[in-house]
């Protein structure tokens, strides 16, 4: 596991610079780990660093987004791309009370079936013949359309 994390972060590299990567790295590990709350706090404090630093990675530091964002569709293209696929995006509203949740605001909900505070997750659901199945799930917020 750990080479072929390395492997996969490597393709990566060229969008960061150098404290940079070692964040991305640092917060993809905590993504992955058996963490219970996957929150910034909790990923920092688990590789013991320090919160204000993989804060500022997300929020302050720059990196190339769009680069690594086009990088991974042709990666995703790459390793799973067939003739015959099937591919279904699934946009669902949940209501959510306060603010505290990232892309919490009054936007169109589902789940009520009216304008609402809530958030929305956008789920791809991703099949080929030969029965490989691929799942992304993303939050999204009306503000980054």
């Amino acid at each position: 596991m750990e080479s072929a994390l390395e492997q996969l972060l490597g393709y990566f590299r060229k969008c960061f610079q150098r404290p940079t990567f070692w964040h991305f790295k640092t917060y993809l590990l905590g993504l992955m780990d058996n963490l219970p709350r996957k929150n910034i706090e909790a990923i920092a404090m688990a590789a013991g660093v320090a919160v204000r630093s993989l804060q500022e990675f997300l929020s302050q530091f720059q990196w190339d987004h769009d680069r690594v964002h086009k990088m991974y569709q042709q990666l995703v293209g790459d390793e799973h791309g067939c003739e015959d696929v099937i591919g279904a995006i699934d946009a669902s509203g949940h209501a959510k009370q306060g603010v505290k949740t990232p892309g919490v605001q009054r936007q169109y909900c589902g789940e009520t079936g009216k304008i609402d505070n809530c958030v929305v997750g956008v789920h791809l659901l991703y099949t080929a013949t030969v029965c490989e199945v691929w799942n992304c799930k993303a939050v999204h917020s009306a503000r980054y359309c």
